[in-house]
């Protein structure tokens, strides 16, 4: 792993290096096509029926040109590849811990806040991310009352079925306070019945 001052900047290996070699694979062909560009002329001049003077000329400045040119094309296609992992550091230590904390809410813990680095990237995705958390968490508060509430008004029907202590109000008051904690849940679930 490459790393700088206690620093990881190779984060996610696949992800950073299938950009390192996107990046390299992009300035290569941009190096290929800048070099046919450059070389294009002088190598007509040695296929025409140019003078030996004008061809010795044309083949002094294609050896030239590819003694200056390649290294050059060469040394910045590595520096940029490198430039790459640095790049993609902002995006892979972001998505690494996405993954990291959404698997912590997968297994139940909703006290998880996305934060970032000042200089990450995908910070809104991040802000976005502690919104749904906050909306499970309320959702999850609610259904937890409302699964109190319904186990109080059971263990009152209960009690008062067992003690044979039961009228028709007290019934229809239990009964309501079920319906209206039904009716909570329901209001809380059905945004998501889409």
């Amino acid at each position: 792993m490459l790393t700088l001052t206690k620093k990881q900047y190779f984060i996610d290996k696949k992800l950073q290096t299938k950009y390192a070699l996107l990046t390299i694979l992009l300035l290569l062909i941009y190096s290929m096509l800048f070099a046919l560009i450059l070389f294009t002329p002088y190598i007509f001049k040695l296929e025409t029926g140019a003078t030996l003077e004008e061809k010795t000329a044309a083949a002094r400045m294609l050896l030239e040109l590819h003694k200056s040119v390649w290294p050059a094309l060469g040394s910045v296609v590595a520096i940029l590849g490198v430039v790459s992992i640095f790049v993609t550091h902002k995006i892979a230590g972001p998505v690494y811990r996405f993954k990291r904390d959404l698997s912590e809410v997968c297994a139940g813990n909703l006290d998880i806040s996305f934060k970032l680095r000042r200089r990450d990237d995908l910070k809104d995705l991040a802000e976005s991310l502690n919104m749904v958390i906050a909306e499970l968490r309320t959702c999850v508060h609610t259904l937890q009352q409302d699964h109190a509430s319904r186990s109080a008004c059971i263990a009152e029907l209960e009690a008062l079925v067992r003690d044979n202590k039961i009228d028709r109000d007290t019934a229809r008051g239990i009964i309501e306070t079920l319906q209206k904690n039904s009716e909570q849940a329901v209001q809380v679930t059905e945004k998501y019945n889409r």
